[in-house]
């Protein structure tokens, strides 16, 4: 009877010892998982810091911008030679269709088409930027807007505007982010009336250009859009806002639903030095 008690009490010391074992091992990896844990949450957001710094960067921002303004160059180059071409090609062979009525509903839709794309080969890669007029570009894209958007736009820029202060990259970046507002608007605002006002300051305002633009259109919720990543980059706001930190521009945008936007881009004269193309 003692031997068996003896034996069971060995088997009971052995069973402990195993769980002792076990439960040290398993408290050692809980240890070294939350450990790991921490260093990897801690690296994650390290390295989304940098990832956020290195994309609002001024180096990262301008590589950005000139990708984007090369392919938008390429694809407008691409709508000249090819797609133009082939549909004034068109328009040459519709001339001999006999049926009056339709040859002239050719041609009407064909002569169309060919100002659409170059409206779009324009709006790609506009060259009138490139002479560093920010007043007659706004006037050629604000006349190009009204061409094929009916909306009410004004256009309010007084002759004793100084915008003499802007190098090339301001002007081409502010242009940019004005046709990026109105194509917004054109797209998404369903408005009726667009305002498009350049003044420079009043009173205690800091030294420099403002801009608004102004719509009575459906309006949205700017703080809904930042956090959603897709809404920033269905309104092209992203963009926009990188452009504006890469001349060191401010922009702000105020919305409310059924109440119409307004955005307003602040560019201080002490910021702008002499500055060539992208």
């Amino acid at each position: 009877m003692d031997e068996a008690l003896t034996k069971a009490q060995a088997e009971i010391d052995r069973l402990q010892s195993i769980l002792h074992s076990y439960a040290q091992f398993f408290i050692v990896f809980d240890v070294i998982f939350i450990a790991a844990l921490v260093v990897i949450l801690v690296l994650a957001i390290i390295y989304l810091k940098s990832n956020h710094k290195l994309r609002r960067s001024r180096s990262y921002i301008r590589y950005t911008i000139r990708g984007q303004e090369e392919e938008r160059g390429r694809i407008a180059r691409e709508l000249h030679d090819t797609v133009a071409q082939d549909l004034r090609y068109c328009r040459m062979l519709s001339d001999r269709i006999t049926d009056k009525p339709l040859k002239n509903e050719i041609s009407a839709l064909l002569d169309k088409s060919v100002k659409q794309v170059r409206s779009m080969s324009y709006n790609l890669a506009p060259p009138d930027v490139t002479k560093n007029d920010l007043r007659a570009s706004l006037v050629n894209l604000c006349h190009n807007f009204q061409e094929y958007c009916p909306v009410n736009l004004r256009l309010i820029i007084p002759d004793s505007v100084d915008m003499t202060f802007l190098n090339a990259q301001d002007v081409f970046n502010l242009y940019r982010m004005i046709q990026e507002s109105l194509t917004n608007i054109k797209k998404h605002a369903d408005a009726s009336e667009v305002t498009l006002l350049l003044r420079n300051q009043l009173g205690t305002e800091e030294a420099g250009l403002y801009i608004f633009i102004t719509d009575d259109g459906v309006g949205f919720k700017p703080e809904a859009r930042k956090v959603s990543s897709f809404e920033a980059n269905h309104l092209g706001l992203e963009g926009m806002e990188q452009r504006a930190l890469y001349i060191n521009a401010k922009l702000e945008v105020n919305s409310q639903p059924g109440e119409g936007t307004q955005i307003t881009i602040i560019k201080p004269a002490h910021e702008s030095k002499n500055g060539r193309m992208l």
